[in-house]
């Protein structure tokens, strides 16, 4: 059966990039090496241009941030870093998406703007290792940061059009569609995949330690789960009515279950666990 999700998913590439402000100290490297009787190549010593620098530091966190957002709201398609969105999501998407754009460029500017005085500052940071022949112009900095996104169609899967050969045609474009379907089953594994870890997750954290004490786990343990279950509907491609079902049967155990009852009751760890380790043992994970 030939597995076809052209009308139901985009393709979305994404480049977030920042600058790192690391730079090979040669000078200390060689003193580091010689000291320690090594050769040459050893090591390498990198010094942080804005050691301690907040606003970058916070433009860092950011990109790290939004990158956990877009591999929560999508799946894998591509080692070139294409990702897979269902149709029905893309506008939310989209808006969420334009807000991260717009939040990076504006913190980005604020850093340029703010640029030659926290270089000032790096000379007391730095000490003897401060060069400011080291630091790009201010002119060139906002070259080094950048964010930007294409989204594109999901080919069909039969949709090969080339004019090699009856039999050339014909072994290339099987060949395309075993990509195709690997492509589109490596991201359903995915699915899989994240709601297995948060129902191993669970199923840890309520069992006792080995000396029978409960571990301590955060709200989020379920909060996760439940939020992970409403973003299946519709990461769901392919339609997999197992992963369906076995979203339904998640949600239905945990709708209502509170963390805090869940650290005061034994008898709900329990009865939460074993609920938890028996979807895990009904489906092919």
């Amino acid at each position: 059966m030939k597995i076809n999700i052209s009308s139901s998913a985009l393709l979305v590439e994404v480049s977030i990039s920042s600058w790192s402000a690391r730079k090979l100290d040669r000078k200390v490297t060689d003193e580091v090496n010689a000291n320690k009787g090594a050769s040459r190549s050893a090591s390498r010593t990198n010094k942080n241009l804005l050691a301690d620098d907040e606003k970058l530091d916070a433009i860092n966190k950011y990109a790290a941030n939004f990158r956990n957002w877009l591999y929560a709201e999508t799946l894998p398609w591509s080692n070139s870093g294409l990702r897979l969105i269902p149709t029905a999501k893309f506008f939310d998407f989209k808006q969420t998406l334009d807000k991260y754009k717009s939040e990076f460029e504006t913190m980005v500017q604020d850093f340029v703007n703010d640029y030659p005085t926290r270089i000032a500052a790096q000379a007391f940071k730095l000490g003897s290792m401060f060069d400011r022949s080291e630091y790009p112009a201010a002119e060139e900095l906002s070259s080094k940061f950048n964010f930007s996104y294409c989204f594109s169609p999901v080919p069909e899967a039969g949709h090969f059009l080339v004019d090699l050969g009856d039999e050339m045609e014909k072994e290339l474009k099987a060949e395309y569609e075993r990509a195709y379907e690997d492509r589109v089953n490596t991201a359903m594994k995915d699915l899989w995949t994240r709601l297995k870890e948060h129902l191993d997750k669970i199923a840890e954290r309520l069992t006792p330690d080995e000396s029978g004490k409960n571990k301590i786990f955060r709200d989020s343990l379920v909060d996760n789960v439940l939020d992970l279950c409403g973003m299946l509907r519709d990461l769901n491609v392919t339609n997999d009515p197992n992963l369906e079902k076995a979203r339904i049967e998640v949600e239905m155990l945990l709708s209502g279950v509170v963390a805090e009852d869940l650290r005061k009751s034994e008898e709900i760890r329990k009865d939460v666990r074993s609920e938890v380790q028996t979807i895990l043992n009904k489906f092919a994970w």
